[in-house]
């Protein structure tokens, strides 16, 4: 089902590698889920949004995908979409929403998941750029661990 998620400021600490330091990503985590959301999305200190705890988000603009311009791990899954839809990156801020036309979250556990509301800020969860990337990643071979 589509996600409901908050914003709340929060770097991870060396954002671009891999770790278990996942102490502060899941207090904001449970905060949100206190506060009725599904998950969490970070803002930095910039005020650009980045990642969620254990995702990457991307947005979809224009008929394009447009990952976040900001200080995020690089997933695996974001990377192989990233590959077949383009590398497009933009600085985004939760003001920005209103011009966006849908956005996703995704990681290798859940693939490609839908947001349908950032705050208070209503998505579409039935863009057909959703439907194309949910069906690409679900066509990529496993791999052999």
């Amino acid at each position: 089902t589509p996600l409901r998620v908050a914003t709340t400021p929060y770097e991870r600490d060396l954002p671009h590698v891999k770790h278990v330091g996942l102490l502060g990503a899941v207090h904001h985590l449970r905060a949100a889920r206190r506060a009725g959301h599904d998950d969490a999305l970070f803002v930095d200190r910039t005020g650009a949004v980045s990642e969620g705890p254990t995702w990457n988000i991307g947005f979809v603009r224009d008929d394009r995908v447009h990952w976040p311009d900001a200080h995020a791990l690089p997933g695996v899954t974001m990377r192989l979409l990233a590959d077949e839809f383009g590398h497009t990156t933009a600085r985004v801020t939760p003001a920005d929403l209103t011009d966006v036309d849908a956005a996703f979250a995704t990681n290798a556990v859940t693939g490609v998941r839908p947001l349908s509301r950032i705050d208070h800020t209503p998505l579409a969860t039935d863009h057909p750029l959703l439907d194309r990337l949910t069906r690409h990643h679900d066509r990529l071979p496993d791999e052999a661990l």
